[in-house]
């Protein structure tokens, strides 16, 4: 039966070809493991597959392929062996290996290759060998970073009228990401996914959610943990994000169910922000303050994109009235004091010694001074934090308004309020801060 073990080796093409999409999608370097299936079309059919059916024949074709281009890329070794039993029933066992990966195909199927069942008995990749190959390739920034865990790769279908079609899954335990000159490791990462593929290797989507999780997110300037993700894959390989929450600075981050493009890549999404510790937003953004003590909690929309970058949009937080709320502002020398007189003017200047000597401290000035030097502490009674990205009357693009008055009981100043304005870019302005410990001034 030569024209049906001649399709044979074209099925063996693209059932390989039908698992690199699959793969392809689920993670980009999975790629080249399945490309051992073009084998098909390398190379003729042995002679041993021209004979009629008959006694069980088998045979085998191997090679290197170098399917990846960039520096360093490894060679896949793609071995194929068929056999054909005696009641004319095709075998197919399709190996792969590289450094730190390795694929295993099996496929059975009928004379006719209408019908028969494929398994995808072994795929695994190694990501402590893969990050450090691929890393310059996705992004500069991940350089020099170190991964670790096991990455599996299972699957199993039928093939219905010379179709293929069927289910992978796709798993990653224990993993980890860290780069050390950078400062920043993700712990604790586990993510998994289960897909199909119809009659069209390119049309396939989410069987269950795909799920991220991440233990533990360290950086030089805040931390996170219990980062969860759920998304789906659609027909058009869209991830829709059903799912996305974080707890971080002693509260919780989550965001609204959005779309996530990936090419060209972007982001835009709606957070909901519930008591956010304010040391730790202190400690990381521009405030003007010092230090700070309470949660906030409030609403952001956040967008980012290749070209545009880091962009903040419209967005409102408010103090949690259930907590305490402390602040010591960072030194602004004539914030408060400059609208008040040192001293009571009792007579007129032109006295001279005598008008000076008339003229009593003003009592509260001295602690209005120590307010805004950062010596005393501010008991909170209200704040508000407006982010207006297109500038609001006065052109600020975020404005904070602060109602206070001395936490230590014992001075003669009263409820104090003053506010911080920022003007510019809020991308720039939060990225100047994070990156360089800047602070803002204080009017």
């Amino acid at each position: 039966m030569p024209g049906a073990t001649n399709r044979a080796w074209g099925l063996a093409a693209a059932l390989g070809s039908a698992m690199s999409c699959v793969g392809l999608r689920l993670m980009r370097f999975y790629r080249p493991v399945f490309l051992f299936a073009l084998c098909g079309l390398l190379a003729s059919p042995p002679a041993w597959a021209q004979s009629p059916a008959g006694p069980t024949l088998a045979g085998e074709l191997g090679g290197t392929l170098k399917a990846l281009k960039f520096p360093g890329a490894p060679e896949l070794v793609w071995r194929v062996q068929l056999t054909r039993m005696a009641d004319a029933r095709l075998d197919l066992q399709l190996f792969a290996d590289a450094p730190g990966a390795r694929m295993l195909v099996h496929v059975a199927i009928d004379p006719t290759l209408d019908a028969g069942t494929w398994t995808l008995r072994e795929g695994r990749l190694d990501p402590a060998i893969w990050l450090p190959r691929l890393a310059p390739q996705l992004s500069p920034a991940l350089a020099g970073a170190v991964a670790e865990g096991d990455m599996e790769l299972r699957g199993d279908g039928v093939i219905r009228g010379g179709q293929i079609e069927g289910r992978v899954a796709f798993e990653w335990r224990r993993g980890a990401v860290r780069h050390a000159t950078q400062g920043w490791a993700l712990e604790e990462i586990a993510l998994a996914g289960n897909f199909i593929f119809g009659q069209n290797a390119a049309r396939w989507s989410s069987v269950s959610p795909l799920r991220l999780t991440i233990g533990s997110i360290s950086t030089g300037r805040f931390g996170a943990r219990n980062l969860l993700v759920r998304a789906r894959m659609d027909e058009r390989l869209l991830p829709q994000i059903e799912e996305a929450r974080v707890e971080i600075a002693g509260g919780e981050i989550e965001a609204a169910p959005f779309t996530l493009p990936l090419s060209p890549p972007g982001l835009q999404v709606a957070l909901q922000i519930r008591r956010i510790g304010l040391a730790d937003v202190v400690a990381l953004l521009p405030t003007g303050l010092a230090e700070a003590q309470g949660r906030v909690q409030g609403a952001l929309q956040l967008g980012w994109s290749k070209a545009l970058g880091l962009q903040i949009g419209a967005g409102r937080l408010d103090l949690v009235p259930d907590e305490p709320m402390v602040l010591r502002l960072a030194s602004a020398p004539g914030l408060l004091s400059a609208s008040v007189p040192e001293r009571f003017e009792l007579l007129p200047a032109w006295l001279g010694p005598l008008a000076r000597w008339a003229a009593p401290l003003n009592p509260g000035y001295a602690d209005l001074v120590a307010i805004e030097l950062g010596r005393t502490a501010l008991k909170v009674e209200s704040l508000e934090v407006r982010l207006t990205p297109e500038g609001d009357a006065e052109g600020q693009t975020a404005h904070v308004l602060i109602q206070a008055r001395p936490a230590l009981d014992g001075t003669s100043v009263g409820p104090v309020g003053f506010a911080v304005g920022v003007k510019g870019p809020l991308a720039y302005v939060l990225r100047l801060g994070a990156e360089n410990g800047a602070t803002l001034s204080l009017r």
